[in-house]
This record gives structure tokens, C-alpha cells and sequence, in this order.
């Protein structure tokens, strides 16, 4: 474990209003609103649940279709996806401008997380169900100065055990909203005071860092809350390799299932079967990096699943539809679209999942100036 020097507690308050966001700049050139077609869920049904017909797709249909297309082919198919863009209504995302990084990526009213006993009930954030269980994720904005202590009100209210950040937290960009160094302490908030200790890092495959916080709301007793940062992703691009998101959320699945059990010991968990709270996840939107992440866990867990039936399945674009139906513009750019679809195909190989790799040329995949 690798750590910093301590350094002085900071104490941090609500500012006054900010000047209306601006459009991100990948949709300054359109005015979408919101996300794609209805999918019924029948009780007792999940979203993602396959149906075992001609709506799921064979992961060697799926690696077949992968391995006969190119990078054009596959942002091609990406506008297939977001032309399937409806609109829902978000009020609340209209209602409070100034607590927005972006007017033009909307908060969908119904999937957002309502934050309980502050001056407001609104953050931009939306529950995100996983593979075959609900509300798996919060896809949430990074937290702006002023709006700080509603982001921890709600890590706190949604009894999450960690936070996954897919941006440094270098205060230009992103809020930094805990401390930065061993031993330090930071107290954000007015209504709500949150007293955030950072006790340790870790610096894990030189990919992300790994932070033991612990979060103390008023006088209630501290939890243990592990903060995640992975730093080779820009928001411009992708990881150099699938190879290291796939360790990474690998890391997340198993890092939260530690986690819950201690918070179950520890008693702000209650002891009752199959126990699990949401992962926080957020970008700079929370649509674009965060979207791939989800939709890549998503699809990991549906393969493990299924192959183990006897018959893996792999539908990249049934599941990033899906998502979108929850968070808007989740998975925000052709190039994270593509990055899904080779992070999957990678960790089938990997599994041993599909061994027909011969006819596989991902070269094809990679043309000048594609990450830039």
C-alpha cells in the first residue's frame, strides 16, 4: 500500500448558484433528449434476463459479426443505436439548471435517485439495474462544488460501500470532493455535515488507485466506504487495452462483495440474505465512460450466466438500449461503443468462452487518429 503525508483538514460549504452548464461538447451540434424504446419487464422478470429467441444473440453469432466488420461498420451500427432516441420527461433536471454539468444531458425522472432530508430532493443521478439484479448501479455526474453534499447524502442514504470514479479528481475538471492524502480530513456540507477521513491508498496495476475513506454524516457512526479512481481512461478515447478494465471491474465485483460483508459485521448493513447496495459510478456526465463500464459488467455477468446453461449469449446493442431506457445517453460515443464490443470479445476469448479466434483481425478495428 502506498500512501501520501497528511495534511491539514479542509472544511468546505455550499457556494452560491453557478452560471447555467454548458453543452457537452460532444452534442453541441444536436439537441437530443432523451432514450430509446420501452422493454417491458414482467414481475419476477429482470431487464437484461434473456429470452432465449430471436432476441438474444449466440456469442458465436455475436464473435462472427464482430470479426466481419470494421471500425466504420461498428460506429454505424452505433447510430442505429442512438437513433432509437426517445423522449421521456426529466422536470427535475429542468427545475435546477445550475446543478447540471451539461443543459443538453438530461436527468430522467424516472430512474433518478431522490435524495432524502436535505433543501432538495435532486442530483443528477439514475438508478441503472445490473444482470439480473435491480439498481445494481447509480450513474451520476461528478460532483460539482456546490454540489458536494448531495452527492455524499446520497452515497450515505444508498448505503453504498464504494465509489467508482472514471476521472481524476483534479479540481478542474472534477470536484475534488474527498481528501487527497493519508490521514487527512474534509467536512463538506451545511444541512448535512460529512466529516470524509482518508485513511490509505493503493496504487493497483498502475491503472487505478485504490482509497479507504471513512464518512461520518453529523453524529452518526463512521462506515468504511472504498473510493476507486481508474485514471487510464480519457475522456477523449479509451484504455489502451480491454485487459485492464476487465481486471478492474473484476476488482469492483469482488471488492464490493468484502465490503458488504464487513458493513453487515460492522452493523450499518443489515444481516439478511442476498444484501447488496448500489455501486456509485460517475465520469465527468456519467453517461459516456460510465455507460461502457455498466454495459461491459452487464454483459460479463450475462455470458458467466449463460454459459454455464450451456449457451453463452452476447448482445452488445441490446444491452446498451437497454441501459439507455434508464440513464440517457449512456455509452455517449461511437469509440466507447466499440470498446464494449472488443472488451467482450476479449474476455470470452480469455474464459475460453469462444476459441474460434483464427478469422479475428482486430487491426481492422483501429484506424489513424482514432483515440485522439
Amino acid at each position: 500500500m502506498s500512501t501520501t503525508n497528511a495534511a491539514e483538514g479542509a472544511s468546505v460549504t455550499s457556494p452560491p448558484p453557478t452560471p447555467p452548464s454548458p453543452v457537452s461538447a460532444e452534442n453541441s451540434d444536436r439537441d437530443r433528449t432523451s432514450p430509446t424504446p420501452k422493454f417491458p419487464v414482467k414481475p419476477g422478470e429482470f431487464l437484461h434476463d434473456c429470452k432465449r429467441g430471436s432476441e438474444e444473440t449466440p456469442l458465436v453469432t455475436f464473435a462472427g459479426r464482430l470479426s466481419a466488420m470494421n471500425v466504420y461498420r461498428v460506429f454505424f451500427d452505433y447510430t442505429t443505436v442512438i437513433a432509437q432516441d426517445q423522449k421521456a420527461p426529466a422536470v427535475a433536471f429542468e427545475a435546477r439548471p445550475n446543478e447540471n454539468r451539461y443543459r443538453d444531458i438530461r436527468c430522467l425522472d424516472s430512474t433518478r435517485v431522490v435524495v432524502q432530508g436535505g433543501n432538495h430532493d435532486y442530483i443528477h443521478a439514475n438508478y441503472v439495474d445490473g444482470y439480473r439484479e435491480n439498481k445494481k448501479f447509480i450513474l451520476t455526474q461528478a460532483p460539482l462544488e456546490q454540489t458536494a453534499e448531495q452527492f455524499w447524502s446520497m452515497v450515505w442514504q444508498e448505503k453504498a460501500v464504494m465509489i467508482v470514479s472514471l476521472t481524476p479528481l483534479d479540481n478542474i475538471n472534477c470536484y475534488r470532493y474527498m481528501p487527497t492524502s493519508s490521514g487527512s480530513k474534509m467536512t463538506i456540507g451545511t444541512k448535512n455535515k460529512f466529516s470524509i477521513v482518508h485513511m490509505g491508498t493503493a496504487h493497483v496495476r498502475e491503472t487505478y488507485d485504490a482509497t479507504h475513506l471513512m464518512v461520518c454524516k453529523n453524529d452518526e457512526p463512521a462506515r468504511k466506504i472504498l473510493h476507486l479512481c481508474f485514471y487510464t481512461w480519457p475522456d477523449k478515447g479509451t484504455p489502451l487495452r480491454p485487459t485492464e478494465l476487465l481486471y478492474f471491474v473484476s476488482d469492483i465485483n469482488h471488492n464490493r462483495k468484502l465490503l458488504t460483508e464487513d458493513a453487515i459485521k460492522k452493523g450499518w448493513l443489515p444481516n439478511t440474505p442476498d444484501i447488496k447496495t448500489p455501486i456509485v459510478i460517475h465520469c465527468l456526465a456519467g453517461v459516456g465512460r460510465s455507460g461502457a463500464l455498466a454495459s461491459i459488467d452487464i454483459c460479463i455477468q450475462k455470458l458467466d450466466d449463460t454459459y454455464g446453461q450451456g449457451k453463452p449469449f452476447c448482445d452488445v446493442k441490446d444491452t446498451v438500449l437497454r441501459i439507455r431506457t434508464q440513464r440517457e445517453m449512456a455509452v455517449q460515443k461511437p469509440e466507447q461503443y466499440l470498446f464494449v464490443h472488443l472488451a467482450l470479445l476479449e474476455y470470452s476469448v480469455r474464459r475460453r468462452y469462444y476459441t474460434v479466434i483464427d478469422g479475428i483481425d482486430v487491426s481492422s478495428f483501429f484506424v489513424s487518429g482514432y483515440d485522439e
